[in-house]
């Protein structure tokens, strides 16, 4: 990477971060709301760090696999649960646990947190957003279409970060669409509809979070023994393409 590359990068990076304390300490001016949003936005920080640091990996054949996220749809079902300082506190809980837990490098880590910070606690600012007295307790498909259509542009927001940043460090061998690429549109759209889905149940009772977990456990473990069946056959039917070339 030449100098003036990497001093662009770096100013990006150093802007993010700002941008990113900035938005995090006028999130926490505002109210908190009492002690129900902190029961959730702790719920929240455990649920999203948890799923990062075990994400659904999806075996695609030839001993690749695809890597899964979904803490993202916690932060983004947050926005519309959640005021924006106990927002703030979740994606930066979350992002930090689970980048110490898997060994995220230290730079790495801090612009995660802030394309993560400014992506949904930006937003939810932006758009004054969050829970409201006259919030009704079963959302209509309209506001649910809508909520929905705001999450796609948190989504796209974070992706737009992260183009930009891919864009600095690698110049012309930038892939076409920077990060908009099929694995990352896929995980956004699988985000979206489990954000929809905690938004919708939530607004109902905090306890229907136990079928959400249900269903993304269920899923994580058929997709863990999924992918534990499809290395054995591909264990087992290398030896026998290895015999066949020999006797070719």
């Amino acid at each position: 990477m030449d100098r003036r590359r990497y001093l662009s990068l770096l100013a990006f990076r150093v802007l993010m971060m700002v941008l990113a304390l900035l938005t995090a300490a006028r999130a926490l001016h505002e109210s908190g709301g009492g002690a129900k949003p902190w029961f959730l936005a702790a719920l929240f920080a455990i649920s999203a760090a948890l799923l990062q640091i075990l994400p659904v990996v999806v075996p695609t054949g030839g001993g690749r696999s695809v890597v899964y996220s979904l803490g993202g749809a916690f932060f983004l079902a947050g926005m519309f649960l959640l005021p924006s300082g106990p927002l703030a506190i979740t994606v930066t809980f979350a992002v930090a646990l689970a980048g110490l837990v898997v060994a995220t490098r230290p730079y790495r880590l801090v612009v995660q947190l802030s394309v993560s910070v400014l992506s949904y606690a930006g937003d939810a600012l932006l758009l004054r957003l969050g829970p409201h007295a006259d919030d009704p307790v079963t959302p209509t498909l309209e506001r649910s279409a809508v909520e929905f259509l705001i999450m796609a542009g948190a989504v796209v927001s974070q992706l737009l970060f992260k183009s930009v940043e891919l864009r600095l460090q690698r110049g012309d061998a930038t892939p076409h669409w920077g990060a908009f690429q099929r694995d990352a549109l896929i995980e956004g759209s699988l985000a979206l509809a489990l954000g929809t889905t905690i938004t919708v149940l939530v607004r109902n009772h905090v306890a229907y979070l136990g079928l959400v977990y249900a269903q993304v456990g269920a899923t994580w473990w058929f997709l863990h023994r999924y992918r534990v069946h499809v290395r054995k056959l591909e264990a087992r039917g290398a030896p026998a393409a290895a015999r066949r070339k020999i006797a070719a």
